[in-house]
């Protein structure tokens, strides 16, 4: 039976990586608070002033205020588009990727996980780690993975289709939904969900809809651990992605699965940031 330490233990190395990173990375977090305050008040902050993690939370703020300003919002503002094509190959994105994966992977391997399913592709970097990590398997793993855009299913279907012995099949769902009837019949259990940055996008209860198939999940997505916000939160609600407070969140998961524990809890005391990034539940 899963066990919170005999996890804990399997997930050692990946844990030391990811929290001696966020150390260095978001150590700096009340500056950048500070600053995006300033932002805020439409007061000037120059890009060489922000501690250098943060300038895609920088570059990502003077569009979103720009657009604002205008009164004009378009998700394909080419500067926005940019921005986002810039973040998805910096560090800490790979990192996240790299990890949410392999914890994944190990936790299959010592579960016996029939079914891998992914949570919304997205921009589909996520399933292309996964789909890399599954062609070194001894045991195949069939993958679902979601989303609710036909085109971005489309495209992952081609680049699937590109890799040789993973099996990978895609479904459209919309997680603000109860998984559909074909869904639950094509997913063997015991079943692992993993995803980034879908439940932020989306709202608490779709948890519940993602633990109607998971036995396990393996969440990416900033969770509000102390329960206070500052001005690059309210950046962030303009583009739709709310704050995610534990506290609401913690009844849901309780609710939910048997246990749960935050990967990256350690670097979250440590300096005291707001959020953690990595959670892992089970049944």
């Amino acid at each position: 039976m899963l066990t919170v330490e005999t996890i804990k233990k399997n997930l050692a190395d990946l844990e030391e990586r990811y929290c001696s990173f966020m150390l260095e990375h978001f150590g700096c977090w009340e500056q950048w608070a500070d600053q995006s305050a300033m932002l805020l008040e439409g007061r000037d902050v120059p890009e060489d002033d922000v501690p250098e993690p943060f300038r895609f939370e920088y570059r990502m703020t003077k569009v979103v205020l720009e657009m604002d300003a205008a009164g004009s919002w378009d998700w394909k503002n080419p500067k926005l588009l940019k921005v986002f094509e810039q973040a998805a190959g910096n560090s800490l994105y790979r990192l996240m990727a790299d990890t949410i994966t392999e914890c994944a992977l190990r936790l299959c391997a010592v579960a016996g996980v029939e079914t891998l399913l992914e949570v919304g592709a997205g921009k589909g970097h996520l399933t292309g780690v996964m789909a890399e990590k599954l062609t070194g398997l001894d045991r195949p793993i069939p993958l679902i993975v979601t989303d609710t855009d036909p085109a971005v299913l489309q495209g992952i279907g081609k680049t699937a289709g590109a890799q040789s012995g993973v099996h990978i099949e895609t479904m459209q769902w919309d997680i603000t939904q109860d998984p559909p009837q074909t869904m639950v019949e094509k997913v063997q259990t015991p079943c692992l969900a993993y995803e980034r940055a879908s439940i932020l996008y989306t709202s608490i209860p779709a948890i519940e809809n993602i633990a109607r198939l998971a036995d396990i999940v393996v969440f990416g997505d900033m969770f509000n651990y102390t329960g206070a916000l500052y001005a690059y939160d309210e950046i962030f609600k303009k583009l739709g992605a709310f704050p995610l407070f534990y506290r609401e969140v913690k009844p849901v998961l309780e609710k939910c699965f048997r246990e749960h524990f935050f990967l990256d809890a350690r670097a979250q005391q440590e300096i005291g940031f707001p959020n953690t990034s990595i959670l892992i539940a089970f049944k």
